[in-house]
């Protein structure tokens, strides 16, 4: 399982955002303005963003809200991708 969080330097929500994620392994923090060509394949269009990337699939979480809900669901921890991957 791959976890990134795309972030700008100016945005005000990115800083609390980290936060949230503080805890939580493995998290990449990118940032996405000089990460343009990685922000644009996973169709980052505001930040921050959080992608967690399954074998399963992509999923993407937009804003405070949102990633507050993902650390929620999932813990302070990665947990693997959920499959018999190993990942």
């Amino acid at each position: 399982m791959r976890i990134m969080l795309f972030t700008t330097p100016t945005c005000q929500y990115c800083g609390p955002a980290k936060e949230l994620l503080a805890d939580t392994e493995g998290v990449e923090i990118i940032n996405a303005m000089e990460n343009q060509e990685l922000a644009a394949m996973y169709g980052i269009r505001s930040v921050p963003c959080l992608i967690v990337e399954k074998c399963s699939g992509t999923k993407s979480f937009i804003g405070l809200d949102q990633i507050a809900k993902f650390v929620d669901e999932n813990g302070h921890s990665s947990g693997g991708c959920g499959c018999s991957c190993g990942h």
